[in-house]
């Protein structure tokens, strides 16, 4: 496989094996007896991208029985800083090399590297430490989403059908979207639902950051015998809050 990259006017050809020597270079030989990591990855769990940025620490040991001097550590992401303390280690000597990751504008799987590099070689790392986890998007993505319920964001609490009378149909949208980490399947707690109405969403399923609405179908053809204005408290099921903050208010007036 070959892939180009334009630079300006010039153009060079990498091939595959190139690619991977930069982006995943193999360890120097008998890397472990040289320096040794604790840990060689760390799991960073769920973070936001409205989180400052994060420090993770890897204990290194001179294993080895020679003086090692660490010339240079790299990173795979921009979004990834590493230094070491004490780059000059002799036999039995310990050190830190502090990893720092800003989650802003990483939105999704985190997996990042980092490559330690010695005197012992400049193309061939002695290290190859991992950073992994996920990133969910900033909350400023929902600012346009005044309400929330759990992790279910919506525009409104309230929806209004008007005048309605027998026969006829009616549809209403309330733009919502998913700011938690977990798929939502919202429903209707059973009883707290005119049987006149319908409530569904679009999508059926929404996935971590996903927008979508819920969707109030109104059935004419069920509508009671009972004329007048009334107000309705659908209570939402499928997300984690107190009743009191996944209700939405219909209203609807029956001619």
């Amino acid at each position: 496989m070959w892939l180009s990259v334009s630079c300006l006017s010039a153009q060079k050809v990498f091939t595959q094996q190139e690619l991977e020597s930069v982006f995943n270079p193999v360890l120097v030989e008998n890397a472990q007896a040289l320096l040794r990591f604790e840990p060689i990855e760390i799991n960073a769990g769920v973070l936001s991208e409205d989180d400052k940025p994060q420090v993770y620490t890897f204990t290194c040991t001179n294993v080895s029985k020679k003086r090692i001097v660490v010339t240079r550590i790299s990173t795979t992401c921009g979004c990834t800083d590493a230094h070491i303390d004490h780059a000059v280690m002799n036999p039995g000597d310990k050190a830190v090399v502090s990893v720092t990751y800003n989650p802003f504008g990483q939105p999704g799987k985190l997996f990042t590297k980092a490559f330690v590099y010695t005197d012992i070689s400049e193309k061939q790392p002695v290290a190859a430490l991992s950073i992994v986890g996920k990133v969910t998007p900033s909350s400023a993505l929902w600012k346009d989403y005044k309400y929330a319920m759990g992790n279910l964001r919506i525009r409104t609490k309230t929806v209004s059908f008007g005048a309605v009378s027998t026969g006829m149909h009616r549809v209403e949208k309330i733009a919502c979207a998913n700011a938690g980490n977990e798929v939502l399947r919202i429903g209707a707690v059973k009883g707290f639902l005119p049987e006149f109405i319908r409530l569904s969403t679009e999508p059926e399923v929404l996935e971590p950051g996903q927008e979508g609405y819920l969707i109030l179908e109104l059935d004419g053809g069920k509508i009671p015998g009972a004329k007048g204005k009334k107000q309705f408290n659908v209570l939402l099921d499928g997300i984690s809050a107190r009743p009191s903050d996944r209700t939405i208010k219909i209203n609807v007036e029956i001619k």
